[in-house]
């Protein structure tokens, strides 16, 4: 343990031992007092004697009034900040879920609260409501609520993004369910925080109004009203006002400095002090940005890199694969110093442009960074600021780079063209909420090669990416590792994918490299079995779907949509969408992103806002928002989102998240009954029973999707709408999470609407395919035919950006 982290642990525990003293002293005051707050023992002023610290201005004993004035000082704090966070928090989260003219007039009311001064507002409630103790609770209350509901509502919006409360709302919860269940959970860490700070300002708040009168009124004791009394024999008996200023003192220090050092950000970079120098290196060859050296990193116990190495050289692209889990997004972090929260470098060097990066003090790790390096998240969502608009957000790297002020315009353009996007002054102003998860990626990756890094390290960044988007991606990264670029560090799960333009491919699996060579050598002769997984996993997805007899299609479908417009603010998104399912069928929607495939499923689905159409549910028409429908058309229609990652509320486990459809679609069943539904519900999809004990993550990325399929499974639906449910998937577990949703498409009926710009999925599932672009349907058919003689354009330069793989042995075509 490091000298930092127990001078950090010592100011911990005195802080917390002086505020739990001072607490404790207020509330136990009372019975500590020798004589009675109120009782006269000796002249007014008069010094040591029969009081131990003499008296106040009416001869009452000075300690036994400090003791009992405390109580009502914690006791109002603690009641007033309860009330204004009961409050506040309600009319934050109300404002964040519903928007609109309710959300206007919540931020309404609180922009006229926050714009009077605190104790001019103080002043009024009290005034409003009567001077004492409940009055000045109230007035607390007030002061405090505008800033609550501030600090709610921003945090309840970030909340209210996550997948798994979309899940929540589209089968029907109601808001309480949402707000209580989903969504609060997860603002506890944020609200722990400020709830410290509001106990200070309340305390604070409640002092200042007894010292001005607003408060307890005499002969109650009062540590404010005590100041207040004896201001005028400060000279005569200065314990009368020493003492209960400094019991407000110690009270208010001391929980600040807990606040300060208890709940600090995480930091994400755990390592030994010491181990590593920070020494630049001498050498000869610049020409390689990045060396890892038997790197050794644990978390609580376990290993998650074991004795990594590799070594990065300009002008070539090394793809970094795996399963989900294997370590590959922990040693891309590795490779700028960085280490997620939990996790600790045992060994080894990283060196980044010839510095030892472990070790390195954060200031001059920023600086190295701008300067030599540049990193592409995996999750689009959080790739971009979302108050930054394109062109600030791609000009900020430059600036961080030092390139003037007047190069920065045409360097963002060209920025944005490397990567395939619109260039024009509409869409540099665009803010991220108003991009395709495609183009945010891609906006990501911009910002990224806009200051021309000597190392780039891309995390996945073909995941979100249509076919010929990653296609027109990847040749980007093959013409600029042509003309001399950086070096590139590629992490992929789909290794057919990454083998068109990788130099060397680089196998990780249970944080070790097992297989390290050319692609062309390890796609065509692996030698290890992780890799021999990956090569078959990629080849299967290329191979034609062998035709089978399918099930007998009855005439009526159990989904028609007919004449579907949709708008996102003053923009169509959709225009003239048609769609049939039948029951039993499957309904793959492909397009290039940015097309409206998202936008299609949060129609179906009744979460986007503003549509028109016709839609049609077992014959029955269905209302387009959620809210609308009937409690059988929303438990026959279930969404299963597109990040395993974040499709499952961390704060539950798995056989709770199962449950919980139950719950509302079958309350007749009892616990027993619930919890045997739930265990035959994971077996399904193909789970045991110590799963359902374990949250989110401590999940694979497939086991999460898999619970996820689960917990939609478990309202019985007759349709399945699955939104990218194998982007953030290796191929390995992509294939059997197809397999799956293939069996449950024949074993029990359902109908699946899956939307993806894989072409790998149709080739899996069969069924019919339509080719989404432009907001319209550009063709449609049975996936077979299509995908064999394609009659669009878009669907023509789909399936040519698909990789090549070489064809399945004899072998692995009987094992397949």
């Amino acid at each position: 343990m490091n000298q930092r982290k127990r001078w950090r642990k010592a100011g911990v525990a005195v802080a917390g031992v002086i505020l739990a003293g001072t607490v404790l002293l207020a509330l136990l005051g009372p019975w500590l007092a020798p004589h009675l707050p109120g009782a006269v023992v000796d002249m007014p002023y008069a010094p040591f004697g029969e009081a131990p610290l003499g008296t106040d201005h009416l001869g009452a004993d000075v300690l036994s009034r400090f003791l009992a004035g405390g109580r009502m000082l914690v006791l109002l704090a603690v009641g007033a900040l309860i009330v204004a966070y009961v409050l506040g928090a309600a009319a934050g989260m109300l404002a964040a879920l519903r928007g609109g003219a309710f959300d206007a007039a919540v931020l309404g009311l609180v922009d006229v609260l926050l714009s009077l001064p605190s104790f001019l507002l103080l002043s009024v409630v009290v005034v409003a409501v009567g001077r004492g103790t409940g009055g000045v609770a109230v007035a607390t209350a007030v002061v405090l609520f505008p800033e609550i509901v501030r600090v709610v509502r921003a945090a309840a919006l970030q909340a209210l993004q996550h997948d798994y409360v979309e899940a929540a709302t589209a089968r029907g919860e109601r808001t309480r369910y949402v707000l209580v269940h989903e969504v609060l959970p997860n603002l506890a860490p944020v609200l722990a925080a400020d709830a410290g700070v509001r106990f200070v300002g309340a305390a604070f708040t409640i002092a200042t109004a007894s010292f001005l009168g607003y408060g307890a009124q005499p002969p109650a004791a009062d540590w404010g009203l005590m100041i207040l009394e004896n201001r005028d024999g400060l000279a005569l008996q200065p314990l009368a006002v020493v003492l209960p200023a400094l019991g407000i003192l110690v009270l208010l220090l001391s929980a600040n400095l807990l606040i300060d050092i208890a709940l600090p950000a995480a930091r994400s970079v755990r390592h030994r002090r010491g181990a590593h120098a920070v020494t630049c290196v001498d050498r000869d060859d610049d020409q390689v940005p990045l060396q890892v050296r038997d790197l050794i990193v644990d978390a609580d116990g376990s290993r998650v890199l074991d004795g990594v190495g590799l070594e990065l050289t300009r002008g070539r692209i090394l793809a970094l694969v795996g399963p989900s889990g294997s370590g590959k997004t922990t040693l891309a972090l590795a490779a700028f110093g960085e280490l997620r929260p939990g996790l600790t470098v045992r060994a080894g060097s990283v060196r980044l442009a010839g510095w030892s990066v472990l070790g390195m003090r954060p200031r001059r790790m920023r600086r190295l960074r701008a300067r030599h390096a540049a990193y592409v998240p995996q999750d689009p969502r959080t790739s971009l600021a979302a108050t930054m608009r394109v062109r600030d957000h791609v000009g900020e790297f430059l600036r961080a780079r030092g390139v003037p002020r007047a190069e920065r315009a045409e360097r963002v353009r060209e920025a944005l063209r490397t990567v395939r996007l619109p260039d024009d002054d509409g869409f540099l102003r665009r803010r991220p909420h108003e991009l395709s998860g495609g183009q945010r990626q891609r906006v990501a990756l911009a910002a990224a090669l806009a200051h021309r890094p000597d190392l780039l390290v891309l995390d996945e960044p073909a995941s979100a990416l249509d076919p010929v988007t990653a296609a027109g991606l990847l040749a980007d990264l093959d013409r600029i590792r042509d003309q001399g670029g950086p070096a590139v560090m590629l992490i992929a799960h789909d290794l057919a994918q990454v083998a068109s333009v990788a130099d060397d491919v680089a196998v990780l699996d249970c944080g070790r490299i097992v297989e390290h060579g050319p692609v062309a050598q390890v796609l065509m002769r692996p030698e290890s079995e992780p890799a021999r997984r990956l090569v078959v996993a990629a080849r299967t997805a290329a191979a034609p779907r062998r035709s089978g007899a399918e099930r007998a299609v009855p005439v009526e479908s159990v989904l028609t949509l007919r004449g579907l417009q949709a708008r996102r603010g003053a923009r169509r998104v959709l225009d003239g969408i048609d769609l049939t399912v039948p029951p039993g069928g499957c309904l793959t929607v492909v397009g290039p992103s940015g097309g409206g495939k998202t936008t299609l499923l949060r129609c179906l689905a009744g979460l986007h806002p503003s549509w028109e159409g016709r839609l049609g549910l077992a014959g029955h028409e269905a209302a387009r928002g959620v809210r609308g429908r009937t409690r059988e058309q929303l438990r026959s229609l279930q969404l299963v989102p597109q990040d395993p990652y974040d499709s499952l509320n961390p704060r539950h486990c798995a056989e709770r998240i199962v449950a919980r459809p139950l719950s509302l679609f079958r309350p007749e069943l009892d616990g027993d009954a619930r919890k045997a539904r739930v265990q035959l519900l994971l077996e399904r999809v193909g789970l045991d029973r110590t799963h359902g004990a374990l949250r989110p993550d401590q999940l694979s990325g497939g086991q999460r999707q898999r619970v996820a399929l689960a917990r939609a499974l478990a309202a019985d639906p007759a349709i399945l709408l699955c939104d990218e449910v194998t982007s953030a998937l290796d191929a390995p577990t992509a294939a059997t999470v197809l397999a799956l949703l293939d069996e449950l498409r024949r074993d029990l009926g359902l109908a699946l609407v899956v939307v993806t710009h894989d072409m790998s999925v149709p080739v899996r599932l069969g069924g019919d395919l339509a080719v989404l672009a432009d907001g319209r349907i550009k063709e449609t058919g049975p996936a077979e035919a299509v995908m064999a003689a394609p009659q669009d354009p878009v669907t023509a330069q789909l399936l040519a950006a698909v990789p090549a793989v070489p064809a399945l042995t004899a072998q692995e075509e009987r094992t397949r």
